[in-house]
Order: C-alpha cells, then sequence, then structure tokens
C-alpha cells in the first residue's frame, strides 16, 4: 500500500537544532529510496519540511520506518500518515451512457457528387 506522510519541522524548533542532522537525514532518505520504501519526496514550498510516498504492507509498517529518520527520533519533524487508494473517479467517463435520441441538430449532411 502507499502512504502519503507529511513531514513537517515542529513549531519553535530554532534551525540551529536541525542543521547537525541534514545530512543524516538525506543518507536515511536515499538509503529508503533505494530500497524503494520511498517513492517520491518533495519539499513542501514555503514551509519547513516535506511530502513523501511510502510504499509499506500497512501504515503502522511505514510509520514504523519513517521513525528511523534522525530528525523524527530527535523530534524535530512531527509527521502526519494518510493511506492512498487508487482514485476511482474515472471510471464515470467510460460508464455506460444511456441512449438518448438524437434530435438531429447539428448535424449536417454532405453531399456526395
Amino acid at each position: 500500500m502507499q502512504v502519503l506522510v507529511i513531514a513537517r519541522i515542529k513549531p519553535g524548533t530554532p534551525v540551529e537544532q536541525a542543521v547537525p542532522f541534514l545530512a543524516v537525514e538525506a543518507a536515511q532518505a536515499w538509503e529508503f529510496y533505494a530500497s524503494e520504501q520511498i517513492r517520491q519526496v518533495y519539499y513542501i514550498a514555503n514551509k519547513g519540511g516535506a511530502v513523501m510516498i511510502w510504499e509499506g504492507e500497512s501504515v503502522e509498517s511505514v510509520t514504523q520506518e519513517v521513525n528511523k529518520l534522525p530528525m523524527v527520533k530527535e523530534e524535530i519533524l512531527t509527521c502526519e500518515f494518510l493511506p492512498l487508494k487508487p482514485y476511482t473517479g474515472y471510471a464515470a467517463l467510460f460508464a455506460q451512457q444511456p441512449n438518448i435520441p438524437s434530435t438531429g441538430a447539428g448535424t449536417t449532411d454532405i453531399a456526395v457528387n
């Protein structure tokens, strides 16, 4: 299953507290990415934090792995976990439409010589 993880810097955390962990955080995130646990990762524009798409057996298993991130262990980041499922709304585009008789409006006869 896929899980959206929203990781934000805890309010009131001084930047100086986070800086020493940036390189080790990136290294750990890379390991998760290389092992196909993190599928995508993005910074949150204009905010301190990131969003990540994780792959795992359950929300609980993803939570256990996220808790291994150094900035999460040090309580610099707080995380929100949102389980995802496939979007099924596109099915409405392909649902069988009822037969509606044509009124002929908007049709054009083409003369063949």
